[in-house]
């Protein structure tokens, strides 16, 4: 279980592990930017319970403060229900243990700032700290801050699929000792659906990522 403990302050910015006293301050933040970003095609919204749960032993929830207000959070699910149990999927065994960076909401006002890629990297290493080096996460191929944000932490396009009622997710994995292979390289516009899931069915896994005028493109390449 979760223990309110200060990880490390950034400038003005102290981040803690909350704890089951923060759960109304976390819920309310998840209900205001999810009704700032105003699509459940991009943002999965969760319930009060879901939080609850995280934070009575599930996994941990990372808060960022300023000045005492709760302005960002990211979770880590440490223990996942079957639905979330992208072992299979992945390729792993079952006794591989495997966390989920399970959603991350920042203060509308407070956009743009960094946060949200911040938490990542906390989370990563709150994972490398519980001995879980399998991390997982799930993007909406709309949400480009959050899958450029985590492909540039390690992750990799493993997957594209239909989730959480039939929206489509990026499955998104981090493993600290593999690498990805060498040649193979083939760019995709992140619109282009189609020719993603070709690449993926064919080997690729989607390692990096550029912007140009025509919107943002992926790099596949061959997986080791």
């Amino acid at each position: 279980m979760a223990t309110q403990a200060t990880i490390r302050s950034s400038a003005d910015i102290s981040y803690t592990v909350l704890s089951v006293a923060d759960l109304d301050a976390i819920f309310a933040l998840h209900l205001a930017a999810t009704a700032a970003v105003g699509r459940p095609d991009l943002v999965k919204p969760e319930s009060r319970d879901f939080f609850a749960r995280i934070l009575g032993g599930d996994g941990h929830v990372i808060g960022a403060r300023r000045a005492g207000q709760l302005i960002a959070y990211g979770v880590l699910q440490v223990r996942l229900p079957p639905s979330e149990d992208a072992r299979p999927l992945l390729g792993l065994a079952a006794g591989d243990r495997l966390a989920k960076l399970a959603g991350a909401s920042v203060l509308p006002r407070r956009w743009g700032g960094g946060l949200h890629d911040e938490l990542i990297a906390r989370r990563v290493s709150e994972a490398e700290r519980l001995g879980i080096d399998h991390l997982y996460a799930t993007s909406a191929p709309g949400n480009t801050r959050s899958w450029t944000n985590l492909l540039d932490h390690g992750f990799a396009v493993r997957a594209l699929i239909e989730k959480y009622g039939g929206q489509l997710r990026y499955i998104l994995y981090r493993h600290g000792s593999a690498g990805v292979a060498a040649g193979g390289e083939s760019w995709c516009d992140a619109a282009d659906i189609e020719r993603q899931r070709l690449l993926l069915a064919g080997g690729l896994a989607g390692i990096g990522w550029r912007r140009d005028d025509g919107g943002f493109n992926i790099c596949y390449r061959g997986q080791p």
